[in-house]
């Protein structure tokens, strides 16, 4: 399954150093040119993560225009999520876009897309056993800045058993 990605997804995990669980889960993480321009909007800590991530597993794809019925449902949304949920739509089938923007998501489902957001993902990872536990990976994005609810922590604690 191929991974498309909007943005803060991919900030997030390398706040907490964990980058690598795209790569775990996935050959090959896709993003379109306007989530690349953004992860170097913001300058931090993770940015030389970021960086080696571009050089070995994510890769940068261009879109195909939209039609306009999909460009309509798209409108609202920022420029970052609009191309990462144009690009998932174009590559077809067996593929996850990763991506936590509310509207975003709401945008997607409408498109019958299949989606995900990084708590599912690190759900994903410890049921796959890339990872052994996802509380201190949840606590560590929140601790990094992450927004996450309080009622997202507990789901997810419950969901991973923790």
């Amino acid at each position: 399954m191929k991974i498309v990605s909007d943005t803060s997804p991919i900030i997030g995990l390398a706040k907490v150093g964990r980058l690598d669980l795209l790569k775990s889960l996935t050959g090959a993480v896709l993003i379109p040119p306007f989530v690349h321009r953004e992860l170097f909007g913001k300058t931090g800590g993770e940015t030389s993560q970021i960086e080696e991530a571009l050089k070995n597993f994510v890769k940068v794809v261009t879109i195909d225009i939209v039609d306009s019925s999909v460009a309509a449902i798209l409108d609202e949304l920022d420029e970052g999520e609009r191309q990462a949920i144009a690009l998932a739509l174009c590559l077809g089938k067996d593929v996850l876009l990763l991506i936590d923007d509310y509207a975003g998501r709401q945008a997607a489902k409408k498109l019958h897309l299949t989606f995900t957001g990084l708590v599912g993902l690190l759900l994903s990872a410890k049921e796959k056993g890339v990872v052994a536990q996802v509380r201190p990976l949840i606590e560590g994005l929140r601790e990094a800045g992450y927004w996450l609810s309080d009622e997202i922590m507990e789901i997810a604690k419950e969901l991973a058993r923790e």
